[in-house]
């Protein structure tokens, strides 16, 4: 057994809201890993070709564990049904002052092509109704597949826990 200290911090409580959602995107074979993402300074990292969403545990200690897994999963979403993120469609209402500060993150932090996609993730992670919206989106859009075997990279030797054990 590992010393205390060197131990990974337990996986986060899924909120009972969230729930439909993690267990949705396990059906459409997209593997769910609570831990920091192999990106360095990100909360979440979606990545198509692993089919692997990652949401760091601190995010639901900062209270955005909701946001960061919603805004992933649009990517996830995004993704199907070939792997290509390509737009979801869905409309994006905002307040104007959400608008600007959206704005402001995209413009200063990610490429041209990538706006569309990105402004759809912001805009569903702060919809009340945004988990349940994607939960019909992935079973429009994708296809049930088994989960891609954990690749070698960084952090991939300790297997995302379900949904289910965190209920």
């Amino acid at each position: 057994m590992l010393p205390l200290l060197l131990q990974l911090p337990p996986a986060p409580l899924i909120p009972p809201e969230l729930r439909p959602l993690t267990k949705e995107l396990q059906r459409q074979g997209f593997q769910l890993r609570w831990e920091q993402p192999p990106k360095a300074g990100a909360y979440g990292l979606f990545e198509s070709g692993s089919r692997t969403v990652w949401v760091h545990p601190v995010t639901f200690e900062l209270g955005i564990g909701r946001q960061t897994l919603i805004h992933e999963a649009v990517h996830a979403a995004q993704s199907c049904p070939q792997g290509k993120l390509t737009p979801l469609g869905v409309p994006a209402p905002l307040t104007p002052l959400i608008e600007h500060e959206i704005s402001a993150i995209l413009w200063s932090s990610y490429h041209v092509k990538d706006r569309r996609l990105e402004q759809e993730a912001f805009s569903l992670q702060g919809q009340p109704d945004g988990a349940n919206q994607l939960v019909k989106l992935l079973r429009q859009r994708c296809k049930p597949l088994a989960p891609i075997a954990p690749s070698s990279k960084p952090g991939a030797k300790n297997q995302a826990p379900r949904a289910q054990a965190k209920e």
